[in-house]
């Protein structure tokens, strides 16, 4: 027998998991289903900010800024364990690009859009301030502005979301491929496959949310004529080690060719420096850095920075691509990051269509995708994911320190590793273990069997890449060796495929 839902969401990335919450918290019954792991996509490859969108000024999208500050805030409140506010740091030089006027009044926008109610407002650094700053070449620099916004772990921000959404009774799924949307009395039919064969789902509404694979599913929609046209835009990024001093703030750094680079303080002992748009021809699935975009953000680095960096001090790089209404803009740079929702009526029901989106505004975007389910003869209760606390996110960084330091079990680095990964659900982990002191031995060093349990049962874990690059981030940490423990451990709990190992997550060692 079919299974019968009214809503099938198709894409595990941010946006899908965002319009599925949303979407079972209305009221609606909601299955989703995500072809490769969740997050495999763009949405654990992006610059890891949930922010405003500063430049976006430049191009005159003062509403799309305006929204994007206000979901920046409510980030804050609802994840806590997955967000961080961050200053950043611009430096105001004789021969940037962009005049010293443009850039304050750029601020003066920001702060004036964001309506703050957490975050400090923009300034400007004492002489005294800039000299302190570590690294920085102080050689032409006129002034140092600041502002703030928030990191964000898309790849988890993501997770918790359909965690979220699976708490309140969403069917969740991950390696669940789409094969057909078959139309069917006043819905549909959508046809999926997993490791245990084929089945199928009847809905009456259908969301696509497969990001860069939107036109491949409508591809598979029975009778679907219409389709807009992607620009896939790649966005590279490097991680280099955090030298010594660290690193407390961020830069935003204005390249000569007027595009801007990030260099982003991560995990406390890496940086991230990104990103890129260049054009991306092929699989949206098999994504790397170029040695040009890679060279680009070296060099990028250099300009501000000592001592200089090269090509032996990548530890690892990444590149996701952005999903982008082609608009024939030469410019990559100046494409609207603006999503648009594409409705095709059938019925009592209906196939809505994401385009494009950003990471900071999954929920207004999610919000817009019931209206116009609503709009199509849905019955649903009233918007309410601004107020509740994402799953994990039941306690603020204070109770979560607490947390960390009021524990006995495990060694102080994996308590305090466990917060900031898992937030407030971190308790059940320690739970766990003390009851039970034998999932408190370590696979390897800092990586007990209880959290190798918990990503398998709780967060659907299949291979060892879903646990290390998307769950985690330890694969920056381990050798060789230790991947392939970890990798032998998944491997003899689960009927898993061989890794394909996609991102090329080991750490560069050596």
């Amino acid at each position: 027998m079919n299974k019968s839902f009214d809503l099938f969401v198709i894409g595990g990335g941010i946006n899908g998991a965002a319009i599925a919450r949303d979407a079972v918290g209305r009221g609606l019954s909601v299955q989703l289903a995500e072809m490769g792991d969740y997050a495999r996509g763009t949405s654990s490859a992006s610059s890891k900010l949930i922010h405003g969108g500063l430049r976006y000024l430049e191009t005159y999208e003062f509403g799309l800024v305006r929204t994007s500050l206000r979901a920046r805030e409510v980030m804050m409140r609802i994840a806590p364990h997955v967000v961080f506010p961050l200053r950043f740091l611009i430096p105001i030089t004789r021969t940037q690009p962009r005049p010293a006027f443009v850039v304050r009044l750029g601020l003066w926008l920001y702060d004036t859009l964001s309506e703050r109610k957490v975050l400090a407002p923009s300034g400007r650094l004492s002489a005294a301030q800039v000299r302190a700053l570590p690294r920085l070449r102080k050689e032409g620099v006129r002034s140092i502005l600041h502002y703030p916004d928030v990191l964000a772990d898309d790849a988890r921000l993501t997770l918790e979301t359909l965690l979220d959404a699976r708490g309140r009774g969403a069917d969740v799924g991950n390696y669940r491929e789409v094969t057909a949307v078959r139309l069917y009395s006043d819905g549909y039919l959508v046809e999926y496959r997993d490791n245990s064969g084929l089945h199928t789902t009847q809905a009456r509404f259908v969301v696509n949310a497969a990001g860069p694979w939107a036109t491949r599913v409508l591809q598979r929609v029975e009778n679907m004529e219409r389709c807009r046209k992607l620009r896939l835009v790649r966005g590279s990024h490097i991680v280099v080690d955090m030298p010594e001093p660290a690193h407390t703030d961020a830069y935003t750094l204005q390249i000569d060719d007027k595009r801007v680079v990030f260099v982003l303080p991560w995990l406390k002992c890496y940086m991230i420096i990104g990103t890129t748009d260049a054009d991306h021809e092929g699989d949206p699935g098999n994504v790397q850095c170029s040695h040009a975009e890679r060279d680009y953000l070296i060099a990028a680095y250099n300009q501000f920075f000592n001592p200089a960096i090269n090509v032996d001090d990548v530890v690892w790089s990444y590149a996701g691509v952005r999903p982008l209404i082609d608009d024939d803009n030469t410019n990559l740079s100046q494409i609207t990051r603006d999503y648009v929702l594409e409705v095709e009526p059938y019925g009592r029901g209906g196939l809505v269509t994401v385009y494009g989106g950003k990471l900071t505004t999954h929920q207004n975007l999610a919000n817009d995708v019931l209206a116009k389910i609503a709009g199509l003869g849905a019955a649903m209760g009233p918007a309410w994911t601004n107020d509740v606390p994402l799953h994990g996110g039941a306690m603020d960084r204070r109770q979560l320190a607490e947390l960390a330091a009021s524990e006995t079990v495990l060694t102080p680095q994996i308590r305090e590793r466990w917060v900031s990964t898992y937030g407030s659900e971190a308790a059940g982990l320690f739970e766990a273990v003390r009851n039970d002191p034998a999932l408190g031995r370590e696979i390897v060093p800092g990586v007990p069997v209880a959290e190798l349990v918990h990503a398998i049962k709780v967060e659907d874990a299949r291979t060892c890449e879903d646990f290390l690059y998307r769950r985690t981030k330890l694969f920056l940490n381990l050798n060789l060796e230790q991947t392939t423990r970890i990798q032998t451990w998944f491997k003899s709990r689960l009927c898993a495929k061989e890794d394909t190992n996609e991102h090329g997550y080991s750490r560069k060692v050596g």
